[in-house]
């Protein structure tokens, strides 16, 4: 008997010895140790089978231009770089699976993305426990770097200066007193119409309607038949493109084909024009300005990623720059802080890297010089809007005092 409690005792302190590993392991993940002749090994999270999957596509392909051009230079320290795909469907359940396993995987050492606000939100908080930096592309809604985690950066602009570019041009440039507001229920699109709400309503315009609608529906007239007689001179919508297009025709259906459509940089695509038709003729959407840089590089960058994938980038979204510098400033960050070892070995610090990635500073992109400021936004440049015409997205001029982030930043707090 006496024999049998010893040896129930030691299969007990050997089960709790094999249950406590794991987070005594999780305790020395400090560094990340690469192998002589293996690759440091990063990740892209982006949407490829959601509502806005060549979006996303555009996003994993302009990461692996950078990628590429790493790789074809000699890598990093003589190692190559592994690039993993994962698709989060621009979900916040989505996202947060693909964090779980993103971290899962001890040899990722940082993340290029999310795409979608609301999945950059959710994967953000897994991804600040594991200490793994992140720097999105195109997530713009304003709190995805509002909640002090210091893994999170993104390239992308903010909403709070878009929503306000957006009901300024509105009233200001195309003289609108009455518009109405929809939006799609997520962090993204509502959190950007209640910007346009706010301060198109200051600027002493009247907002007749701020109507949610829900992304599974594919028939909105029972929402928008009601706002004909409210007469308003627009409809705005915070959104993606997978519903806008839906919108639109929609909108002549029930009366309101001569009421102006006005998004965001979620529609703003190749995919709104194709998937709208006719309809889309006239709609105005706003995305970053074409970037001032050298045009040189510019048509360098669009002529590898064509001969790379066959396609055009511009023809699947806007985002191909903002993902392409959002890589290579990660890679940057990476090689700075990876230490070389006498083997041949390469060891990069976690906590190093994150603080080298928000430690960005005067980053010569193809966005802009960029910079990271003490939350995480390294975006450059000003607002543009744009409008369809004659089948295609049409850069429209935007008074001076519109486009300055400062002002427009420092107009939206008040």
């Amino acid at each position: 008997m006496q024999k049998f409690k010893s040896l129930r005792f030691l299969l007990l302190v050997a089960l709790l010895a094999i249950a406590i590993s794991p987070v005594a392991a999780q305790d020395d993940e400090a560094t990340v140790t690469v192998a002589p002749d293996d690759p440091i090994t990063i990740v892209v999270a982006t949407d490829l089978t959601g509502p806005i999957a060549e979006f996303g596509l555009d996003i994993a392909q302009a990461v692996e231009v950078a990628v590429a051009e790493i790789n074809d230079a000699g890598g990093i320290d003589g190692h190559q770089i592994e690039l993993i795909t994962e698709d989060d469907r621009c979900s916040g359940d989505e996202a947060t699976t693909v964090a779980n396993r993103v971290v899962s995987n001890p040899q990722v050492v940082a993340v290029v993305g999310h795409i979608c606000s609301g999945a950059t939100t959710a994967a953000s908080d897994v991804y600040e426990e594991a200490r793994i930096p992140m720097m999105s592309p195109s997530a713009t809604a304003a709190g995805v770097t509002e909640r002090g985690l210091d893994v999170v950066n993104r390239v992308a602009f903010r909403d709070d200066v878009q929503g306000v570019v957006d009901a300024n041009y509105m009233y200001k440039v195309l003289g609108l007193t009455k518009i109405a507001v929809m939006h799609d229920n997520d962090t993204y699109g509502l959190g950007l119409a209640e910007v346009v709400r706010d301060t198109f309503t200051e600027l002493g315009g009247e907002v007749v309607a701020f109507e949610g609608i829900s992304v599974d529906d594919q028939d909105y007239r029972s929402v928008l038949t009601p706002l004909v007689t409210e007469s308003p001179e627009a409809i705005y919508f915070g959104g993606y493109v997978q519903q806008a297009v839906l919108l639109v025709p929609q909108m002549q259906d029930v009366g309101l084909g001569d009421v102006i459509f006005f998004s965001d940089d979620g529609v703003y695509g190749e995919a709104f024009i194709e998937g709208a038709a006719d309809a889309a003729e006239g709609a105005y959407a706003s995305f970053a300005e074409t970037p001032e840089t050298d045009p040189e590089r510019l048509e360098n960058f669009d002529s590898t990623y064509e001969e790379m994938f066959g396609v055009a980038p511009e023809d699947l979204g806007p985002f191909h720059y903002h993902a392409y510098d959002s890589a290579k400033m990660i890679l940057a960050a990476i090689e700075a802080v990876a230490e070389p070892q006498d083997d041949g070995s390469l060891v990069i610090d976690r906590e190093a890297l994150v603080a080298a990635v928000r430690g960005t500073a005067d980053y010569d992109g193809l966005t802009g010089t960029l910079t990271c400021d003490d939350k995480g936004d390294c975006g450059a440049g000003y607002i543009a809007i744009n409008t369809v015409e004659d089948g295609a997205w049409v850069a429209v001029e935007v008074p001076e005092d519109l486009v300055a982030p400062e002002a427009m930043a420092t107009e939206a707090a008040q």
